[in-house]
């Protein structure tokens, strides 16, 4: 081997170190912007309950989290990974983690954040039923959009929770790992804790379907509480 190839060869690695270093440092600064997405997306969550009205803040923060961190992504020159596939593992996998949160964040969470106002997650009872027939028979009518979308919602997060679990983390760098983990187990809570109004809405919006002067409004608070 010649002496200017063994000098090319030399070139190449250390480019590739270089590129490595750098694609390293991007990943853990867009982990870092994935662990604040997931802390602001886990406020999201315990708000649905706690403070329906009050969720805008925290989905706000964990969608800049996320911008940040798909611009992260987008910053790493993803052709020359071919050369460093255990790399690739974790951009692919980090890259899959946002898409995820992303579909959530854009899709799922604007839709509950309106369904829980309307009705309490936990219990499962009308947070503001009206005072008369009249008045609730009102209200669905107005929320005939968002009573369609709240089981397309809950399923487009359940679709997300899948794809995040199914990442094999086996071999990934230890902060993409637990980045991975700590979205899978957010995911994991707020599906726990929006699955059960799936029927729910499902039913009401059977009820919407038939039309809202046609179905028994007593039957359909019997049905809630």
């Amino acid at each position: 081997m010649t002496r200017a190839v063994v000098i090319g060869l030399v070139v190449v690695l250390l480019a590739l170190l270089a590129f490595a270093a750098l694609t390293a440092a991007r990943i853990n600064t867009l982990v870092s912007h994935l662990e604040s997405a997931s802390e602001a997306s886990q406020d999201f969550v315990a708000a649905l309950t706690e403070d329906p009205e009050g969720t805008g803040p925290h989905l706000a923060a964990a969608r800049t989290s996320l911008d940040a961190a798909e611009a992260e992504l987008q910053a790493i020159p993803l052709a020359q990974l071919e050369s460093l596939p255990w790399l690739g593992r974790n951009v692919t996998a980090a890259g899959t983690v946002i898409d995820e949160m992303q579909a959530v964040a854009a899709g799922s969470a604007p839709v509950l954040a309106d369904a829980a106002e309307l009705i309490d997650f936990e219990t499962l009872r009308p947070r503001s039923p009206g005072a008369s027939p009249t008045e609730w028979r009102a209200t669905l009518e107005d929320a005939i959009d968002l009573v369609e979308a709240v089981p397309g919602a809950i399923d487009t997060l359940g679709e997300s929770r899948t794809a995040v679990a199914a990442i094999d983390t086996a071999g990934l760098l230890p902060p993409v790992r637990d980045a991975v983990e700590d979205v899978e187990a957010m995911l994991d809570e707020a599906y726990g804790k929006v699955a059960p109004v799936r029927k729910t809405f499902s039913d009401l919006r059977d009820w919407v379907e038939q039309g809202v002067e046609e179905f028994s409004l007593l039957d359909l608070i019997r049905g809630l509480l």
